[in-house]
């Protein structure tokens, strides 16, 4: 008996110091948190106003933009914006496909093709620059009518430790990393939120920038929106997921650990 007793107290520390190690490995709750704030000693409320200002996207070669002429005539308001449009107006944007073929490709030399207004150069111009550009074009054809120019091509690969990687288009014209990271279905709870990519092109070539969605700093930098064709990158806890912590029966194993306890003190007595 007293060698069984030896063996089991044994049987149980290690069991013990398995269970420390584990949980210890385990990704903390603090971990998942978005937006801490640290700790201070003055008596700062939580409601604080963060000043981030978004990058204005320059337009590139290849980019796909939506172009509208609005006019009085409705002559002209037809032949600029597709045809008929009491019959293609309600459906020609009702998908992805549909956006594609009615919007105007930006070609290598940067110029958009434009009907009767011919060529314009609107590369490396902002929406806003794009569209007065534009409009000046029509003002030579076209009195009283005005131009709507949109991005249809604001598109933002989301791959690693999200619910559902793949490729997101979006519908406006800014859009933080958060609202992006739900069209993926959020990070998974193996998803490191302490390093997460931005992979983003420049005029240099490509760069990557390091975010860290803990931190409620995040609000007032650049990289807190995202532009067209950035790449976003989660990376997994790696102890975490190799360990599968998120899934492991965890109450089983405290019920048998507490219960072999209670049958090491009862032998012990």
């Amino acid at each position: 008996m007293k060698n069984f007793l030896i063996n089991y107290k044994k049987f149980i520390l290690n069991l013990l110091i398995i269970l420390i190690f584990a949980f210890t490995a385990c990704t903390p709750q603090k971990k998942l948190i978005y937006l801490q704030q640290k700790a201070s000693n003055t008596n700062e409320q939580d409601t604080i106003v963060y000043t981030g200002k978004s990058l204005d996207y320059k337009l590139r070669s290849n980019d796909l933009i939506y172009i509208k002429i609005n006019s009085i005539d409705p002559a002209s308001f037809d032949f600029f914006n597709g045809g008929n449009s009491a019959i293609n107006g309600a459906y020609q944007y009702q998908s992805e496909v549909g956006v594609y073929l009615n919007s105007y490709t930006i070609n290598d030399t940067g110029y958009v093709n434009f009907p009767v207004a011919g060529l314009i150069k609107i590369k490396d111009m902002t929406i806003t620059e794009a569209q007065n550009t534009i409009q000046k074009s029509v003002d030579k054809y076209l009195k009283d009518a005005s131009v709507i120019v949109k991005l249809t091509s604001f598109r933002v690969t989301i791959i690693g430790d999200v619910e559902h990687p793949g490729q997101y288009y979006f519908y406006q014209d800014k859009v933080n990393i958060f609202e992006a990271l739900s069209k993926a279905g959020d990070l998974t709870p193996y998803g490191n939120r302490y390093r997460v990519l931005l992979v983003r092109k420049s005029s240099n070539g490509d760069k990557v920038i390091m975010i860290n969605l803990t931190d409620r700093n995040l609000l007032s930098k650049e990289e807190f929106y995202i532009l067209p064709n950035d790449i976003i990158y989660v990376e997994p806890n790696k102890m975490a997921k190799s360990l599968q912590f998120a899934t492991f029966p965890w109450s089983v194993v405290l019920s048998t650990v507490s219960t072999l306890v209670t049958i090491y003190v009862l032998l012990k007595k």
